[in-house]
């Protein structure tokens, strides 16, 4: 495969009572060697308590099952020893694969063994609510960070059993609580006004050591009132320096680090709900994020909530935007024994999406195009079968594109200047971010293929999309303003923004006037045959009320993976008349009723994706080229037959074959209920 491939390896997923800890048998079911299997310890006791190997010891139970679950499909969970780790892992590392150390940042209140965490309260999160869970960015009670303890623990640990690097996850990093949401907790309060150089008010000045939950929840409402953003840098800046130390520590005896960093979360909504800033942890020195991507995972867990498949899917190419130069490891959600979800199982043509979308994204680099991820990691990895790792790797080897030469679609402008001017910007008006955007014009069909930082625009092509025109830095306003080669379509705030002020003399302006905080879209280099109708679907109210009161002071939402971020009003009409203004101008050579994403390759063929977002029927994709069509190959696992041509898109078509006579540019093709078509078309 042409990208690396991880796996998240529950304990229970091997086998203490084979010879070889099971590692034989899982590689020859996979019958590929992945390039390394995060042994999912859970537990972080497994550091915190290490004492060395002088002694073989019973590991508990929540270190041999993730949250101590007692069984799989395959087998019940076993009680494994230290000694059988460190063998386990060497089995691994003489087999090729790198062993990472998986954990989580959680608690179980004892109830497998005693917890570290019990005898240092002191480092758990101290919400507004509540006590739980781990806060790594606290101090012990002799005032030394728990990160320095940590990090000589886990460099213990990981070379006492031979793991090659740490992988962390829930609860970790980020930590569990959202930043309105604390940890407000005296220390973190303390470490905070220290940080920022703040002079508090004196109810809160004369109670720095009182950690009640009256006091708590003071100190965070001060901060949230009058300082959000400080907060929001100070915890960037804290978990920066959290990973450079335990980075620079484990790089110095050649060990790697994943982290998980974000929550279902766009790089915004990350720093802004989390305090993490991906940039500063690569910088850090962090190996590979893992964004956890698991859109099909949760739509099943959680079916009251809407289709969240383009919303999570955009997180991948706006996080390989932001960080450049990181690596990224997207979760692939395949099952998980303990959760009870199993999309292998229960939605294949939905898992079978997840990866082809995911690994579609390509990033402008200035001297041609990269995929956005380094690769992927399979979540969970344990009970599937042998002729299930065929399943995957076949779709997997078909995701792995290589040989892209240009993405026939808007192509999406990253700014880093924007992201951190959104920052001030959404507190004071809860505008749309550029991630908001980005989705909804997907959701309305319209897919954007590739990103391209702003540094890159003098080597760009093709029709850009720039959300958020009036966010960027001076110089990038100019450089998008001069672009002449494809169309350009921007929005702003409608708030001291008019186009003629950076010399654009737009084809196209329109304005969602029913919003309290109106935004506007515009559109130039592009002839529009269709400007009454896009015009036409922003002139009427949906009906939805606008935020009331001081858009600051708007309520936060207490868990991501239900709902992040509150935005001001934009009006359904105004979406749908952005949506078909960017389809429009990225209109090149196809067009078909279903989203479509076009390639160009390298050797002159076109490979085209087709969606389908119905995910209770098959789609019925209606493809017109732009020119006479030579052949077209199916390079999915679906459809079996050959594509159907015909004279026009509104023909019928037959049972039996169509074959092309040399003139048709319009052909018909079936797409599985919520999943993905690839086709190879020669013009």
């Amino acid at each position: 495969m042409q990208g690396e491939i991880h796996v998240w390896m529950p304990m229970i997923g091997f086998d203490r009572s084979a010879a070889d800890q099971g590692v034989g048998r899982l590689l020859e079911r996979m019958s590929f060697v992945p390039n390394g299997v995060s042994a999912f310890l859970f537990h972080p006791d497994i550091v915190n308590q290490h004492a060395g190997m002088a002694v073989e010891r019973t590991l508990p139970p929540d270190n041999c099952s993730y949250y101590g679950s007692p069984r799989n499909e395959e087998r019940c969970r076993q009680d494994w020893t230290n000694y059988d780790l460190r063998a386990l892992l060497a089995r691994l590392t003489a087999a090729g694969v790198a062993p990472y150390l998986g954990i989580m940042g959680i608690e179980l209140g004892n109830r497998w063994h005693r917890e570290w965490l019990c005898e240092h309260p002191e480092v758990r999160v101290a919400s507004r609510t509540g006590e739980w869970g781990f806060n790594v960015l606290k101090r012990l009670a002799d005032g030394t960070y728990y990160e320095d303890f940590f990090v000589d623990r886990l460099c213990a640990t990981l070379t006492d059993y031979g793991f090659a690097g740490l992988q962390v996850a829930d609860c970790f990093c980020p930590s569990a609580a959202d930043l309105h949401d604390g940890d407000f907790s005296a220390d973190m309060f303390d470490q905070f006004i220290a940080h920022a150089g703040l002079v508090v008010p004196g109810e809160l000045s004369a109670s720095l050591h009182d950690d009640s939950l009256a006091r708590r929840n003071q100190r965070g409402d001060w901060i949230w009132a009058s300082c959000r953003e400080a907060w929001v840098e100070f915890n960037a800046w804290r978990w920066a320096g959290f990973w450079k130390k335990v980075c620079d520590r484990l790089h110095a005896i050649g060990r790697k680090v994943i982290v998980l960093g974000m929550y279902c979360t766009d790089p915004f909504e990350t720093l802004y709900c989390k305090g993490v800033d991906l940039r500063r942890l690569v910088q850090a020195g962090v190996d590979y994020l893992m964004p956890n991507i698991v859109p099909t995972g949760l739509r099943l867990q959680l079916p009251e909530l809407p289709d969240r498949f383009q919303r999570y899917m955009t997180l991948a190419p706006l996080t390989a935007a932001f960080v450049p130069d990181g690596k990224l490891l997207s979760l692939l959600g395949v099952k998980d024994a303990t959760e009870e979800w199993d999309v292998l199982h229960h939605a294949p043509c939905l898992l079978e999406r997840d990866i082809y979308t995911l690994l579609s994204y390509q990033t402008a680099t200035g001297t041609g195009l990269r995929r956005c991820l380094t690769g992927l990691m399979i979540c969970l990895g344990d009970g599937i079968r042998g002729e299930e790792w065929r399943w995957l790797r076949e779709r997997l080897e078909i995701g792995f594109v290589e040989g892209i030469k240009r993405v026939l679609a808007p192509t999406l402008v990253w700014s880093d200047a924007a992201l951190y001017n959104t920052l001030a910007a959404y507190i004071r008006t809860r505008r749309w971010t550029t991630h908001k955007f980005y989705y909804e014009m997907a959701e309305r069909g319209t897919l954007c293929g590739a990103v391209l930082r702003s540094e890159h625009l003098a080597t760009a092509e093709g029709c850009l999309f720039v959300p958020n025109f009036d966010l960027l830095s001076a110089a990038e306003k100019a450089a998008v303003a001069a672009y002449r080669r494809g169309p350009v379509v921007g929005t702003a705030a409608l708030e001291g923004f008019a186009p003629a002020d950076h010399g654009i003399r737009p084809d196209i302006y329109f304005e969602d006037r029913f919003s309290s905080y109106p935004l506007c879209a515009f559109a130039f280099n592009t002839t529009l045959e269709n400007r009454d109708a896009i015009i036409a679907l922003a002139q009427s109210d949906d009906g939805t009320e606008n935020l009331k009161g001081n858009p600051a002071d708007a309520a936060e939402h207490g868990n991501v993976l239900v709902e992040t971020l509150t935005f001001c009003k934009v009006t359904t009409g105004f979406r749908a008349a952005c949506a078909l203004l960017l389809k429009t101008a990225g209109s090149s050579l196809f067009t078909c009723n279903l989203p479509l994403l076009p390639m160009l390759m390298a050797d002159g063929r076109y490979r085209l994706y087709l969606s389908n977002p119905e995910l209770n029927s098959y789609g019925y994709a209606n493809v017109t080229a732009g020119r006479p069509i030579k052949h077209v190959a199916n390079i999915s696992t679906y459809p079996v037959l050959p594509v159907k041509f015909m004279a026009t898109a509104s023909d019928g078509v037959g049972w039996m074959d169509q074959e092309s006579d040399g003139t048709q540019r319009t052909f018909r093709v079936k797409v599985t209920p919520g999943g993905v078509t690839i086709l190879d078309v020669v013009l």
